[in-house]
């Protein structure tokens, strides 16, 4: 199962140079904790790939800092950069509302 999530991991074409950055060994790693969490969460079998996928591209784009989420305010001497959106992202905010999808064993897609 962990290879089926690295395989459809990398067919996201944003994330390329988001796991490139990432060492092999913790990307192992995080793929493990992605399924365990995804399986707390109510994903089953049949849907525990697509709900890990996402989880572990949202932690991808955490370890390496690379968000599309980051503001930057600058004045004339001071540059700030934050999250505007809490630290959450794309694939943070589709695992969320697949989770809340899931109704019995299946996942309801929009």
């Amino acid at each position: 199962m962990k290879e089926q999530i690295l395989k459809r991991l990398k067919l996201l074409p944003n994330l390329k140079a988001t796991i490139d950055g990432v060492d092999a060994d913790l990307l192992d790693s995080l793929a493990d904790d992605a399924i365990v969490q995804a399986q707390t969460d109510g994903f089953s079998d049949s849907s525990l790939v697509l709900g890990a996928t996402y989880l572990l591209a949202h932690w991808c784009t955490a370890v390496c800092s690379e968000s599309s989420n980051v503001a930057e305010q600058t004045a004339s001497v001071l540059t700030v950069k934050y999250f505007d959106r809490a630290g959450s992202d794309d694939y943070l905010a589709e695992y969320k509302r697949l989770k809340a999808s899931l109704t019995g064993n299946y996942i309801a897609f929009l």
